[in-house]
C-alpha cells in the first residue's frame, strides 16, 4: 500500500499543458505589456489626481503578480533535468515549432512530445508549492 495516491499522468500532463498554452502566455503578456501601459508619473510641485489612478494601480498589481508567477515558473523549471527543461524552453519560452525543435535537437516530433510530456510531469512536482497541477487517480 502506497502512502501517496497514484498520479494520473494523463490528466496531470493535460493540466500542465493547459497551463503552458493558456495561462503562461497571458502571464508573459501581463508582465511585459501592461508595464508599458502604465503612465509615467507627472513631475510637478502639485499632486495631480486622475480618474485612471485605480486602473493604473490595478495594472501595476497585475504586472507584479505576473512577474512573480513567471519567476516561480522559471524556478520550477530549474528543478527539471537539462533535456526536459530544454524542450520545454524551446516550445513555450521561445515558442518554436516542432520542425524548429527537431532542427535544433535532432528529436523528431513524436520523441519531442514524449520528452515534453515527461517535462510536464516533472514540472507538476516542481511547481506544486505555487499551483498544484497534479491529478490523482
Amino acid at each position: 500500500m502506497s502512502l501517496l495516491p497514484e498520479l494520473d499522468e494523463t490528466k496531470t500532463v493535460e493540466n500542465v499543458k493547459r497551463f503552458f498554452e493558456k495561462e503562461f502566455p497571458i502571464l508573459q503578456n501581463m508582465a511585459h505589456t501592461i508595464f508599458a501601459d502604465i503612465k509615467s508619473p507627472v513631475i510637478s510641485g502639485m499632486p495631480i489626481s486622475h480618474s485612471s489612478d485605480n486602473r493604473s494601480e490595478t495594472k501595476a498589481t497585475l504586472h507584479v503578480y505576473a512577474k512573480g508567477m513567471l519567476e516561480k515558473v522559471i524556478k520550477a523549471c530549474g528543478g527539471l533535468d537539462q533535456k526536459h527543461r530544454h524542450i520545454l524552453e524551446l516550445r513555450y519560452f521561445k515558442r518554436l515549432t516542432w520542425y524548429e525543435i527537431e532542427e535544433l535537437t535532432g528529436y523528431g516530433k513524436t520523441r519531442g512530445r514524449e520528452i515534453l510530456n515527461e517535462a510536464f510531469l516533472q514540472f507538476s512536482w516542481a511547481f506544486v508549492d505555487t499551483e498544484d497541477l497534479r491529478s490523482f487517480k
